[in-house]
């Protein structure tokens, strides 16, 4: 499972050097890189922005989909099942003062977890 904040629309610096540390040839991909062969991967990540706004006529422009080819042909490359996604927007960091907010954020968050609990059960 890779799970993240969306950032800048793909994942954050540091979990993409991860990838770049890790899903390396020989051991993800290649002629002998196998390891990863079979594997599932479920993606589960958040946005700031609101949902309502990553759609073709949205602030975004693009459907949230749009943005995942790259980790999708990650799982293709190396062989991995592509088994789902779980999103949920609004989750702001820069809304944590706002007690109104935050507990709704804390009420999406909860839900999020819910549906990867779910995904996850279902594989």
């Amino acid at each position: 499972m890779f799970q993240f904040p969306f950032f800048w629309y793909s994942v954050p610096s540091l979990m993409q050097k991860w990838l770049e540390d890790v899903f390396v040839h020989g051991f993800s991909h290649g002629r002998t890189g196998d390891k990863l062969r079979g594997k599932k991967l479920v993606i589960s990540f958040t946005s700031g922005a609101p949902e309502e706004m990553y759609q073709k006529a949205g602030l975004q422009n693009y459907e949230i989909d749009e943005f995942l080819p790259p980790l999708k042909q990650t799982a293709n490359m190396c062989g991995m099942q592509f088994s789902g996604v779980v999103y949920s927007g609004g989750l702001s960091y820069q809304s944590r003062h706002d007690e109104e907010k935050l507990a709704v954020m804390h009420q999406k968050a909860i839900l999020h977890a819910k549906r990867v609990a779910e995904l996850v059960k279902n594989l």
